[in-house]
């Protein structure tokens, strides 16, 4: 089965756009998940892209609240949300990624308003997207990035309530790590609702640098016929898991994770691996 590999940009920190470009073809990726910056020209950045034939696989968003019980706050997030469906649609996108406000780890103390909100945001944006014909994976996190959809069947729980079928899951391997009882069943219960695949160790690092079973869960992701993109997510080591930009020539360290898990991937896509 042919598959997009891809990386996710904001790993590389705060260094130019096409440098990330770049650097992220020479890796020898399929293409990038792109941040969301509504400040930045779509079209440029959709320039840049093609000059390095790489494709837009997804576009994650900027930090915004999307179930606040500030009116004010949530209405902000879900506008925010609106726009970048426009945006990552000049960029050509196929999906946006959404998720809840990562470092919000509790919510107004009511868990039903706390649901009902993250409903009803999560329905206004994935009507805007199906509109104009953009997937919306959202994103399964972990506890201490956000207090809502941290397993794969409270993603499904989600889908199930904005009944909608252009809204699909992300899974990533990372956050599976800390939630999930069991990663490769996390996969089998998101079958064909799985839009998207995140993947790095159960330290963020390379595949191999942490105790993860992901020969496992790529096994997994052919028993369930994924198709979608299988998107490289690792920082270097080192302290404040919210910044990619760590001690010494992290960018160097990140570039050889990328590599040798590229390498090992695609080693397993051709070697069917049984495990």
């Amino acid at each position: 089965m042919k598959r997009d590999y891809g990386l996710c940009l904001w790993t590389f920190g705060d260094i130019d756009f096409e440098e990330k470009c770049k650097i992220s073809k020479e890796i020898g990726v399929d293409g990038v998940e792109v941040q969301g910056d509504l400040s930045q020209s779509p079209e440029e950045l959709a320039a840049i892209l093609k000059k390095y034939d790489l494709k837009v696989l997804s576009v994650t968003p900027e930090n915004v609240d999307i179930s606040s019980s500030d009116e004010n706050i949530r209405a902000s997030a879900v506008q925010y949300f609106l726009d970048l469906i426009s945006w990552a649609k000049n960029l050509g996108a196929n999906r946006i990624c959404l998720h809840g406000d990562v470092g919000k780890i509790h919510g107004c103390g009511d868990l039903t308003k706390d649901w009902d909100l993250l409903v009803a945001s999560t329905k206004e944006i994935v009507n805007k997207a199906e509109e104009v014909g953009l997937q919306v994976v959202f994103e399964v996190l972990n506890r201490y990035e956000n207090h809502q959809i941290l397993t794969a069947k409270e993603a499904i729980s989600l889908i199930n309530e904005v009944k909608s079928d252009n809204l699909y899951i992300l899974l990533d391997a990372y956050h599976m790590n800390i939630e999930e009882a069991c990663p490769i069943q996390a996969i089998k219960d998101a079958g064909n609702k799985l839009g998207v695949y995140h993947v790095a160790d159960s330290n963020r690092q390379a595949i191999g640098n942490g105790h993860s079973d992901i020969r496992g869960q790529i096994k997994a992701l052919d028993e369930i016929g994924f198709k979608g993109p299988i998107i490289m997510e690792m920082v270097a080591e080192g302290p404040n898991p919210f910044t990619p930009i760590k001690h010494g020539n992290y960018l160097d360290v990140v570039v050889n994770y990328y590599k040798e898990s590229l390498r090992q991937l695609k080693q397993w896509d051709e070697m069917k691996v049984q495990v």
